[in-house]
């Protein structure tokens, strides 16, 4: 965002919430003049038009003043102004191997979705607590994720930011809801942030399996399968990265007074076995389940015999009946290989397989094979 299209009482509301204070007699001359109590003999003036023609040079020349003071870069708070109305999530990825080349691109894909339904299980857990939601595409919930933005990853390293207006909507009108004005927002990004940080907390006591107990025995669960499972999306076994989350908050709605800016929370890689242990247990019907699913085939890799034929895994992405796209390996011969291979090539193909689907993490395991059919539009 451009300094021009910062507004002038966002501009305001961004410095005081560092710490500045406007003078005594608030306006001068058409300006907000702000003053510190630990810099005595410098202000911050912006003005309050922004339709005037050096709104933007005043902007930035107020700004550039900030960031010394501040030691930062005048890039990175201008963005810090940008998202002073939003409530957001930084995601920073670290592993003991190197990440400099960059992040395999089917983990940062893995990243963003995990992001995504971190947020959906979160309003969910909002709306309507338990451990597990059988479905996480609510109005709402569904309504909050499109008004969040994916951010630019932080210089030197990787980082998702996501972030969402603290008033982007209105507080849901459901049961639960029915005695709060509270932002539906801010409520969500709490409800995240406590969840992790009490999953982290029993992982590091010791407590797991008591507080799975808890969770299913409380009456509104902070923690569900949902959540968790979002959570392990967030780590590639190959790389055995660590995520460390870390949230900032709006400055326009106060934070209740367990919540602290600048709060880290750091999931190290060896955490996520355990996390989807907890995903398991609050997920109690997720039981093996024969069915005919539909889906696309995603990755080959089958190996070639002395013949040439080729056979072994591939990776399908199934549709499930809730509206879940589920990704899983299966084993497939000589023939079925080939309607796979074929159904990869043809991005309008789909296959259908009769089997049995595994719990687990993604990929799951289809197993028990009876049927592997080539449809698409050809083949009405």
């Amino acid at each position: 965002m451009a300094i021009k299209d910062l507004s002038p009482s966002g501009l305001r509301d961004f410095v005081k919430s560092l710490g500045w204070q406007s003078l005594p007699d608030g306006i001068v001359d058409r300006l907000y003049v702000l003053h510190h109590a630990d810099v005595p003999r410098r202000q911050i003036v912006i003005p309050m038009d922004q339709d005037a023609p050096d709104y933007a040079e005043a902007c930035e020349l107020a700004l550039s003043k900030l960031a010394d003071l501040q030691g930062m870069k005048l890039a990175d708070l201008i963005q810090l102004a940008a998202i002073s109305r939003d409530d957001s999530v930084y995601y920073r990825v670290t592993s003991s191997r190197s990440i400099d080349e960059g992040l395999p691109l089917s983990f940062a894909a893995s990243l963003l979705q995990g992001a995504e339904q971190i947020l959906l299980a979160s309003a969910c857990t909002v709306l309507r607590p338990q451990t597990h939601h059988p479905r996480l595409h609510r109005a709402e919930a569904t309504q909050l994720a499109g008004h969040a933005r994916f951010g630019h990853t932080e210089r030197g390293s990787f980082v998702v930011r996501v972030s969402c207006p603290v008033d982007a909507m209105e507080t849901p009108a459901v049961p639960d809801l029915a005695h709060t004005n509270d932002s539906f927002v801010r409520m969500t990004m709490l409800t995240a942030r406590n969840a992790v940080r009490q999953l982290v907390n029993a992982i590091e006591e010791d407590t797991l399996n008591r507080f799975v107990d808890s969770q299913r025995a409380a009456a509104a669960p902070v923690v569900s399968s949902n959540l968790c499972e979002a959570l392990t999306r967030l780590h590639n076994d190959d790389m055995r990265n660590n995520i460390d989350m870390s949230f900032r908050w709006a400055t326009t709605v106060a934070l209740p007074h367990d919540a602290t800016a600048g709060e880290n929370i750091r999931i190290p890689s060896d955490y996520f076995g355990r996390i989807d242990e907890v995903r398991q247990e609050l997920r109690a019907v997720e039981r093996d389940r024969d069915d005919v699913f539909i889906g696309t085939v995603e990755h080959l890799n089958g190996e070639f015999d002395i013949a040439g034929n080729r056979a072994g895994e591939v990776v399908v992405a199934l549709l499930l009946r809730e509206g879940e796209i589920i990704k899983a390996r299966v084993v497939l011969n000589q023939e079925q290989y080939a309607k796979a291979v074929a159904a990869h090539l043809d991005d309008r193909a789909l296959v259908r397989i009769a089997g049995r689907l595994r719990p687990g993490r993604q990929p799951r395991t289809l197993t028990e094979v009876t049927s592997f059919m080539l449809i698409g539009p050809e083949l009405g």
